[in-house]
């Protein structure tokens, strides 16, 4: 009897086994998902013209579901944009195609996961050599004396993952993806391969399902979502390293080097055949979702989403790809129940923070840091919500009012919008000099549109009849007086509202210099106003 139940027990057990294995293998296949990457070469087009060369990941396929793949900046089109892959929690294969320029190698890592070959599949190079070198305060008793020899240094990592060379595709699974938001970026080189965009945004969520919220966490439902990836471009370092990679003889494991022979020499006919020392890195313009806020066209910089009004939750995911910290902050947001001012902490780095969620109007970022937040949907027919950077990064090579700017529009949330004395405003300056020498406003802050209002640009429409005047990129004047009356008018866009019928629709600024038989002894700047007829674009960008 007992020999029979002991039967029965190992059948049921193996019958639950069996079970249990069939619905492993179907949960497996449900969640078999792929997606498909290529890393490229691309061009990123900057609010002042520049285009700088760079490397970037594209979606080459469409991703097998429940895996989507997408560009951060949905205007991109075929310019570069970093991408946002959005998975449910299990496993995931990433199809990794090398078509970079030359013969650069890559890879990719997802920071904060395990997997892609991370930790087993590393490639190295040579430690370059060092040669002995006298030393300033030798040992006493030293064989050597003065000569010292460096130790003999193990191999350089090229790649922490599975590496990927020009022209081949290999494939990555990551096997039991944990809930959160993660940064991808390239594995090889990382401090060339970085900066120059290779990067992205990895989101593993369970999807939201007829009534049910999608869960970001355990526990932690939302309405909808918006990853913003916070970056920068040194165009200088990208444009050297684009530069290097086309050159012929360029070699991959070189290490820069100024001395006599080395491809840092100008003189070497190495020259340029390696990659740019990354210590002088030195970003000029601050990106968010891969896009510099370009006063022209806000609209490029909105981010829009739907949430039941007032009552729906919204979950910013904020990531940090650029190697400088920065510090995001969402003018408007109110967050919880009664509602106060600012956003909750959800979770850092994928890590759900415990205890109760506390409340802060920005959060100190590191490079490669991630924070996800959670902010109450806006009324209905509110404005759209600014993001910036509290560090303020919020220039575009070095001229003000670009750089890390955005807003989010909840429920088609208009941009906001100056209004009525918040318009254009050119005020007068006044500068003086002594006769016959050369006055240089070189601080920008003294410039010709330091005191204005929301004045951009400008230009010089007319020449002095006499002397020379330079207007340098920073808005600052440098001027020889030569006794003669000139004007010299800068013009630029105006805003809406407060417009006159009947005038041109530019805004005016005249310089005038009298003419003086004992010479010229002051300059000062008279402001003339002809306001639109018509409303002109909400800036006053391009030219004054």
């Amino acid at each position: 009897m007992r020999t029979n139940q002991v039967k029965a027990t190992l059948l049921g057990l193996v019958k639950g086994g069996l079970a249990a294995s069939v619905l492993v293998m179907a949960s497996g296949g449900a969640f078999a998902q792929s997606v498909n990457l290529t890393a490229q070469a691309a061009n990123a087009t900057l609010p002042d013209g520049q285009l700088v060369p760079m490397w970037g990941y594209t979606c080459s396929a469409a991703a097998v579901a429940p895996a989507t793949c997408a560009a951060t900046n949905p205007n991109a089109g075929t310019s570069w944009s970093p991408v946002v892959i959005s998975v449910p929690p299990g496993a995931l294969t990433i199809n990794l195609t090398n078509s970079l320029p030359a013969s650069v190698p890559t890879s990719l890592v997802i920071v904060g996961q395990l997997g892609g070959g991370l930790g087993n599949t590393a490639t190295t190079t040579p430690s370059p050599a060092h040669a002995p070198h006298s030393v300033t305060w030798p040992i006493a008793g030293s064989a050597t004396g003065s000569q010292f020899t460096p130790p003999a240094q193990g191999p350089r990592v090229q790649s922490f993952a599975t590496e990927v060379v020009h022209g081949q595709t290999k494939s990555m699974t990551w096997n039991n993806l944990k809930p959160g938001t993660y940064l991808i970026e390239s594995g090889t080189h990382p401090s060339i391969q970085g900066p120059m965009g290779l990067y992205g945004v990895l989101v593993v969520r369970t999807a939201a399902s007829g009534a049910t919220q999608a869960q970001a966490y355990a526990g932690v439902g939302y309405d909808a979502d918006v990853p913003l990836l916070l970056s920068e471009i040194d165009a200088v370092q990208n444009t050297a390293v684009a530069a290097a990679v086309a050159k012929a003889g360029f070699s991959e494991t070189a290490v820069w080097s100024g001395q006599p022979g080395g491809c840092g020499n100008p003189a070497s006919p190495t020259f340029q055949t390696c990659y740019p020392p990354a210590v002088n890195y030195d970003p000029r313009y601050y990106l968010i979702n891969g896009v510099s806020f370009d006063r022209s066209n806000e609209t490029k910089s909105q981010f829009s989403i739907t949430a039941p009004a007032a009552t729906g939750q919204v979950l910013l995911r904020f990531v940090n790809a650029g190697l400088r910290m920065h510090v995001p902050s969402v003018v408007g947001a109110q967050t919880g129940s009664p509602a106060a001012s600012g956003f909750s902490l959800i979770a850092e780095d994928g890590n759900l923070l415990p205890g109760n969620r506390r409340v802060q109007n920005e959060v100190f970022m590191a490079a490669g840091k991630t924070y996800d937040v959670m902010m109450n949907a806006p009324a209905a027919g509110a404005l759209a919500l600014p993001v910036f950077d509290r560090q303020l990064s919020l220039s575009t090579n070095n001229q003000r009012d670009g750089g890390m700017l955005a807003y989010v529009s909840v429920n088609g949330g208009a941009l906001p919008v100056a209004a009525g004395t918040q318009n254009a405003v050119a005020n007068p300056d006044n500068y003086f000099l002594v006769p016959g020498n050369t006055l240089a406003v070189t601080d920008p802050a003294k410039g010709v549109i330091a005191n204005d209002i929301r004045v951009y640009g400008v230009k010089v429409a007319t020449p002095p009849a006499g002397g020379v005047l330079t207007l340098n990129p920073d808005l600052h004047l440098c001027t020889e007086c030569r006794h003669h009356f000139r004007q010299l008018y800068l013009h630029g866009e105006r805003q809406p509202g407060n417009h006159r019928q009947g005038d041109p629709g530019r805004l005016y600024r005249r310089l005038r210099l009298p003419e003086r038989r004992t010479g010229c002894q002051q300059r000062y700047l008279h402001q003339q106003h002809r306001l639109a007829a018509a409303d002109q674009p909400a800036r006053c960008a391009g030219q004054r």
